[in-house]
């Protein structure tokens, strides 16, 4: 009986031990799982040259290691900055993606009109277009290469009117202020041609 209580009493403190062992190797893991901080996260579709404001955009507890400093952290003020890109919901916001300048990226919302068979079917807004300029050779003129007036502009409305006599599309780009004009001088004469950028 003697040598059976010593038995027990000699395995209490063991049996002990392990447990406090499981509980603390518990809470290392969960803080080591748990480490990370608070970045600003889009919380709605974004396109070049907008301010950003409070709804556009809500904190989330990541963990990014080794690429932290390339995002913005809950200490960075993304309010009232200027988007310098494209960006979807649920991308983190990058130290790039945003401008504190605005005549850096400022940009303007130009209309257009183009022929319903010069642009790409099924185009959405807010995805990258290319836009070119073309000139139809009459008369026995000189044939002209087509130009890429721009590239890599955000589509930001789009209504299919091609089903009326004119067989016309009215969108609307956001461009930079400093290619508005260059956009509206093609316009003048020739035609534009829209495409997807990224296919």
């Amino acid at each position: 009986m003697k040598t059976r209580k010593k038995s027990h009493s000699a395995r209490l403190p063991l049996a002990i031990t392990l447990i406090a062992a499981s509980f603390i190797s518990a809470i290392f893991i969960s803080t080591v799982a748990n480490k990370g901080q608070d970045y600003w996260v889009i919380n709605t579709p974004i396109i070049p040259g907008h301010t950003i404001s409070a709804s556009d955009v809500v904190l989330s507890h990541l963990n990014l290691k080794a690429s932290s400093d390339l995002y913005l952290g809950q200490a960075s003020e993304p309010i009232g900055m200027i988007a310098t890109r494209t960006m979807r919901i649920g991308e983190v916001i990058s130290t790039s993606d945003l401008s504190s300048a605005v005549d850096a990226q400022s940009a303007s919302a130009v209309p257009l009109s183009v022929r319903s068979v010069d642009i790409s079917q099924g185009l959405v807004v807010g995805e990258s277009v290319d836009i070119y300029w073309v000139q139809d050779a009459r008369n026995g003129e000189l044939a002209v290469d087509p130009i890429l007036i721009l590239g890599g502009v955000t589509l930001l409305s789009i209504e299919n009117s091609g089903n009326s006599f004119s067989g016309e599309v009215g969108l609307s780009i956001a461009v930079e202020q400093t290619q508005v004009l260059r956009i509206l001088s093609a316009t003048t004469i020739g035609r534009l041609v829209v495409i997807r950028s990224n296919v």
